[in-house]
């Protein structure tokens, strides 16, 4: 109810409705947003058909992503969808192609492109007084394993695609949205739960991507540890200078430190995002969708491809391969 809850002290919106497959979560939505009196629903499909409504936000379990945005762009309307697009390469094709063909906004909750801290940082590094990007590393330590739909395979694609991908974008959006060449991983399961699912999501991974120009990006992820190593690291290195992206410094060759955008939190972006998606939706889409169908297509894909590298989700063994981008076999690659 985060993104409701968002969503509801925005000025100038109105929540008509809103849909989940539990009453009792219906529910509690209608509670969030009592202040709008939103109507109820168990059957997505009954309230697009019911309800006038000018745009749709989707947060579902990943896997079922496709499932709703597919038809909320068909029907003609807006749609903000959680982060990833979805939990296969075949979904985020379908949900592609169809955010192609719309004459609506598809936004993805990749909520650091909204964050003003990130933004300014991408104009440093993009803008060439730096110099080349040379390598990139980044790693984000939980404290307790995550359990519910997200340790499910089949529901969120695992834990590098549902939570990890926020970290694929920003690397990519650091490559400015290229795509990497190619990529191997690392993972397994430590932790152990009480009736897990036929596919249990990995609760530590590593892995290592290549992107044009030989830039190596490495990246650990762990759903367990000690409170002190909580936290994220995102760290961009040139020659004799780097850039620390959650803090908001540059660390130049002299040895010292220059603050250059505000320190963040995993979450500052997100009451943006949604006030980008309404001000956008006021103004007709002609807003430029700042995570949008292409750059998370990236991002999810890229997040797809790590998973790919460490485990045989046919076998559901994990075992460690050098995996291409090509390898993913997506359909919706545009070329030059």
């Amino acid at each position: 109810t985060r993104l409701l809850k968002y969503t509801t002290a925005i000025e100038g919106i109105r929540i008509g409705a809103v849909c989940d497959l539990l009453s009792d979560r219906v529910a509690r939505a209608q509670v969030t947003a009592k202040d709008h009196k939103p109507r109820g629903y168990t059957d997505f499909r009954e309230m697009l058909e019911k309800e006038k409504l000018d745009g749709v936000i989707v947060a579902t379990e990943v896997a079922n992503h496709a499932k709703c945005v597919i038809p909320v762009l068909e029907a003609g309307l807006h749609c903000f969808s959680e982060k990833p697009m979805d939990s296969t390469v075949e979904k985020v094709d379908t949900i592609v192609n169809a955010a192609r063909k719309a004459k609506c906004i598809y936004q993805v909750g990749f909520q650091r492109r909204y964050n003003e801290s990130f933004i300014k940082q991408m104009e440093k590094l993009h803008g060439g007084q730096l110099g080349k990007i040379a390598f990139l590393a980044g790693d984000w330590q939980f404290p307790s394993a995550v359990g519910g739909w997200v340790i499910n395979v089949e529901m969120s694609g695992g834990k590098l695609v549902e939570q990890a991908c926020h970290h694929m974008d920003v690397m990519s959006w650091v490559m400015q949205n290229q795509r990497p060449l190619e990529c191997v991983g690392m993972a397994a399961i430590t932790v152990k739960h009480q009736n897990p699912p036929r596919l249990t999501a990995e609760d530590h991974s590593s892995i290592i991507f290549r992107f044009p120009g030989d830039v190596v990006f490495t990246y650990t992820h762990t759903s367990y540890c000690p409170e002190q190593f909580v936290g994220e690291k995102l760290w961009v290195y040139g020659e004799k200078w780097g850039v620390n992206l959650s803090k908001g410094l540059l660390y130049t060759p002299d040895g010292k430190s220059e603050q250059i955008a505000d320190e963040s939190d995993y979450y500052r972006g997100e009451v943006e995002e949604l006030t980008a998606f309404a001000d956008n939706i006021r103004k007709g889409g002609r807003e430029k969708v700042l995570s949008n169908a292409e750059t998370g297509r990236v991002s999810t894909l890229m997040a797809l491809m790590g998973t790919m590298a460490f485990r045989d989700l046919a076998k559901n063994r994990f075992e460690p391969r050098i995996v291409k981008w090509e390898d993913l076999g997506s359909t919706t690659e545009k070329t030059s």
